[in-house]
């Protein structure tokens, strides 16, 4: 008896916790408070400068691709190193401010302030410094080791490498970030190549009357996962080939930004660099690079 009384109320309890998760819930979302977007990036290899301009979107909700552009704002770029100013008028065929950039030649080394200003008289400024510029060679190969061919699990081939580049003097409050591709040569004289990873997708700040480093140390796969190689020892490091970077803090924030979330469904919601006056998000940074062959 006791044993039949002990399972129907078991079963009661069951009953009664299952039923829980059948009741609905209401919960309030967060207040979506529209915020002005703006996004400006400088460059003295760039024809143009281009100003994005809208508002924010809420977060929860319908999502879509459409970004409200606001066309009907005064937006005004300054050489606060000259003092020379320029309106920056609206294309509506793309829906950016935009003017060809021998209209105000963007120099590596001065100031630019940006400023908006909405058809209400709301008004937002920012401010950036362009790197000073990098030359074919602030960056150099370091130490290096190539290893010996060896077969991996799949068929195919693979050599472990290890190598260092080194750049010139650097400075601080600026960023820097190699992107190059190294090649190898076999036996045969045949040639291999891959993508030189560092960590941090290699951007570093600059260290004023010094130098950065940047370590790869890692396999190389001649061929892919399978298959079979047919490179030959010795292999040799023939040249790493690609571009110099340096960048400002806001065009960094936003390099990273956009790795983060960028073909990621699961990415959480980041919090935005923003370097404009009242409140609103965006940037305006600034950038610049040097493409560059280093032999050893």
């Amino acid at each position: 008896m006791k044993n039949h009384f002990y399972h129907w109320v078991l079963g009661l309890l069951l009953v009664a916790t299952t039923g829980c998760y059948d009741q609905d819930a209401t919960v309030d979302l967060p207040t979506y408070n529209k915020r002005t977007a703006i996004t400006c990036y400088l460059s003295p290899k760039d024809p143009n400068i281009t100003v994005e301009l809208g508002h924010t979107l809420p977060y929860f909700g319908k999502q879509t691709s459409e970004i409200p552009r606001i066309g009907d704002a005064a937006v005004t770029i300054t050489d606060v190193t000259d003092g020379k100013s320029i309106r920056i008028p609206f294309d509506s065929s793309i829906m950016l401010y935009r003017i060809r950039a021998f209209a105000l030649p963007i120099v590596n080394g001065h100031t630019y302030r940006l400023e908006v200003v909405l058809k209400d008289g709301t008004s937002y400024l920012a401010t950036s410094t362009v790197p000073p510029a990098v030359k074919e060679d602030d960056l150099k190969f370091g130490a290096y080791r190539i290893g010996k061919l060896t077969t991996n699990s799949w068929g195919g081939q693979e050599v472990n490498v290890g190598l260092e580049l080194k750049s010139a003097t650097t400075l601080n409050g600026y960023y820097y970030a190699p992107k190059f591709e190294v090649v190898l040569e076999d036996g045969l004289g045949d040639f291999y190549g891959t993508e030189l990873y560092f960590s941090n997708e290699g951007i570093a700040e600059g260290k004023t009357g010094d130098t950065l480093r940047y370590i790869f140390n890692d396999r190389i796969f001649m061929n892919g996962f399978g298959g079979g190689g047919t490179a030959t020892d010795p292999l040799i490091l023939r040249e790493a080939s690609g571009a110099f970077w340096v960048m400002d803090e806001a065009y960094k924030e936003r390099y990273l930004r956009d790795l983060q979330i960028s073909d990621n469904p699961f990415a959480e919601p980041v919090l935005l660099y923003s370097n404009w006056s009242n409140g609103a998000v965006g940037a305006l940074g600034s950038y610049d690079w040097v493409e560059a062959t280093l032999v050893p």
